[in-house]
């Protein structure tokens, strides 16, 4: 089954309520007053699930909110995983019927934390995966978790080629600083394809309506178009082996 988040043709209206991180209701707030990272997630909308899971990571202070990345050699990333098809198949998703059984998302978001250490007197990697929709450990090492998620039996190399993920690779700051959607993307003939998290919007100061109308950037990150120039806000688009090599998996 693929789990598509279509665009649909209703405008943005007085019942979409846009808020900055200062309102009680916004993202921020609600996500360092989670009781548990887990419980941030809203299904369908893992793109502010991991906007939030990296907000809370990068600024809250208490219980198992406080582990900032805040050495020097520690960095979060939010990853979009795609391809060009908008058709991409990965297993061990909560959504599933069952683990072996792949979603086939249009789109999915995760959270990576790359730590730098010594060892042996060289300098290693150490690359960790939060994924609230996954079936697999919370958290995963990343070597573990794009070899069960992705291991994806095609039945010709062809559809091996058009199906592969693309992974767009982001700073969380900058997502948290550029990301902003007003949910548009999940409404079809008026109606909510999923129910939308209670909080409010995510918008930024100087956010302008997309092509479709609406007051969103997801599609920006959604897009796997390698030929294409991002800006740094974007981050980079990867294949599987070159997120294997960015992150120290030999």
């Amino acid at each position: 089954m693929l789990f598509e988040r279509q665009v649909s043709n209703v405008n943005l209206n007085s019942n979409v309520n846009l808020s900055s991180d200062e309102d009680t209701n916004s993202a921020a707030s609600s996500s360092l007053a989670c009781p548990t990272e887990k419980k941030l997630r809203n299904a369908c909308y893992c793109e502010e699930n991991v906007w939030r899971l990296a907000y809370r990571r990068l600024f809250g202070s208490t219980g198992d909110v406080g582990r900032e990345a805040s050495k020097e050699n520690e960095q979060y990333y939010v990853v979009f995983v795609s391809n060009e098809e908008k058709c991409c198949p990965m297993l061990y998703q909560v959504a599933s019927e069952h683990p072996l059984k792949p979603c086939f998302w249009d789109y999915h978001v995760i959270l990576i934390l790359s730590r730098k250490r010594m060892k042996k007197g060289k300098q290693v990697m150490d690359a960790t995966v939060y994924d609230m929709d996954s079936n697999l450990k919370y958290p995963s090492s990343l070597e573990e978790y794009l070899n069960n998620t992705f291991d994806f039996k095609f039945s010709d190399h062809e559809e091996a080629i058009k199906f592969a993920p693309l992974f767009r690779v982001v700073r969380a700051e900058k997502y948290i600083e550029h990301f902003h959607s007003d949910r548009m993307h999940m409404m079809k003939d008026g109606k909510w394809m999923a129910t939308p998290p209670k909080y409010d919007c995510i918008k930024t100061p100087n956010m302008k309506k997309n092509k479709s109308g609406f007051f969103s950037n997801l599609f920006d990150y959604v897009s796997m178009k390698r030929n294409q120039k991002s800006s740094s806000s974007l981050g980079e688009v990867m294949t599987l082996e070159q997120l294997k090599k960015r992150f120290g998996i030999q």
